[in-house]
């Protein structure tokens, strides 16, 4: 049997030679990390509604530039969960300075936004988007998501968390976590399952491990995986004693159930 760490198995789940399997990237930033636990995302944002709230999304009102045919962001594609807890991607046309239209599926989870068409070549010196797109939901007012511009057009969502969509099962491989200058920063990575309960009693979001006082950098590779079941919110939270930029990124199986 194939070991669930052995890098050429997962190099062949890659290549997609492995039925029923698949490998999942994550990772994210928090830019601004403060006294109190937050998700580790761009922002501090991730949005975790339940079902009965599940809604649609659209990108914000942003650069003229980034619209459908403009030099910036053309399309941007959103994945995540409906409300069923399936596992749904969609893109939707930028509209510059307006919103855009709204996707057609419900969301309840999005755990990845990328801009997936751009007028610009890219480049070291061009990037494919003009300012930072936010993601909200389709009536306005709230962000799920930012895709970052500073310091160079990240084209991609920054959020280090994840949900195991219906129908499959996942198995935590590794990850690694970093800090700016010498700032102690606490490390907390959770689970919650059974996303789609509707009412009490819930389970628990529970603690899958912590690292306090981290300065500079982390990694770890779990000898046997940490299995989470499907419908199984996983990902980072964090503080620091001072404000402190975190980075993170994990690496998940996905097998088929």
């Amino acid at each position: 049997m194939s070991y669930i760490g052995d890098k050429d198995f997962l190099i062949e789940v890659e290549k997609g030679n492995v039925v029923g399997h698949s490998l999942i990237h994550k990772f994210g930033r928090n830019e601004n990390v403060g006294a109190a636990y937050e998700p580790l995302t761009f922002g501090g944002v991730y949005q975790t509604p339940q079902p009965a709230s599940a809604t649609t999304l659209r990108v914000a009102a942003g650069n003229a530039n980034d619209t459908a045919a403009g030099s910036g962001a053309r399309e941007v594609s959103f994945q995540g969960l409906d409300e069923t807890g399936a596992l749904v991607t969609e893109a939707v046309a930028t509209a510059g300075a307006s919103a855009s239209s709204a996707t057609s599926a419900t969301f309840i989870r999005l755990f990845r936004a990328w801009v997936s068409s751009s007028g610009t070549y890219g480049t070291v010196s061009a990037g494919s988007h003009a300012a930072d797109i936010v993601i909200e939901n389709g009536a306005g007012g709230t962000t799920w998501a930012t895709i970052d511009v500073t310091g160079f057009p990240k084209s991609q969502s920054e959020i280090a968390a994840y949900t195991i969509p219906l129908g499959k099962t996942g198995y935590l491989i590794s990850y690694i976590a970093t800090t700016d200058s010498n700032k102690a920063v606490d490390i907390f990575f959770f689970k919650r399952e059974a996303i789609l309960d509707a009412a009490a009693p819930y389970e628990a979001m529970r603690l899958q491990f912590e690292e306090v006082g981290i300065q500079g950098h982390i990694a770890e590779t779990f000898a046997g995986a940490i299995k989470f079941t499907e419908l199984t919110d996983i990902g980072f939270l964090v503080k620091a004693a001072s404000p402190a930029h975190v980075s993170a990124n994990f690496e998940l199986l996905l097998v088929d159930n």
